[in-house]
């Protein structure tokens, strides 16, 4: 059973706890610059339904051009379970996706993977993801739109 936290709860209990960690607000979105990062806690609403709403955290690397990003250069999603838990997913996460070795080990995985699924095959629905699971999937999104330098190539020449 999917837990279901008004978005309205969400916010009031993420205010306080990430104003206390240093986050600056705008609208639904902190953010906290951490030096060679900026962390985004991002809670977006859905266009379908006042009720429904996504919680989508994301990490800009502050040495690549931001100008075509809304939020980072890699995101996830968190499910909506209690404040509690959210924060502690969202703290976790960012642990790990500012962790530069972590970074560009995933990456490495990642870049394997896609050698074997392709965009075409991924498409076609060849890909048996239970047999060849995404190392990690906030890569799909890294580069596009392309950026210069590439942020793959700058997490691999970097980090």
């Amino acid at each position: 059973m999917k837990h279901f936290l008004p978005e309205e709860e969400l916010i009031e209990y993420v205010k306080p706890y990430l104003k206390a960690k240093g986050f600056k607000k705008k609208n639904k979105t902190w953010t906290k610059d951490i030096g060679d990062f900026t962390i985004c806690f991002y809670v977006q609403g859905s266009c379908f339904s006042k009720e429904t709403y996504y919680i989508r955290p994301s990490i800009r690397i502050n040495a690549l051009p931001s100008d075509v990003l809304v939020h980072g250069h890699y995101m996830t999603q968190i499910e909506q379970t209690t404040p509690e838990e959210i924060m502690q997913k969202f703290e976790q996460w960012c642990e790990e996706w500012t962790n530069k070795s972590l970074i560009k080990e995933r990456l490495l995985a990642f870049i394997e993977w896609e050698e074997r699924n392709p965009l075409e095959k991924r498409r076609a629905k060849l890909v048996d993801y239970e047999k060849d699971p995404v190392p990690a999937e906030e890569f799909f999104m890294i580069d596009t739109p392309p950026t210069t330098p590439s942020t793959k190539q700058y997490i691999l020449d970097n980090f």
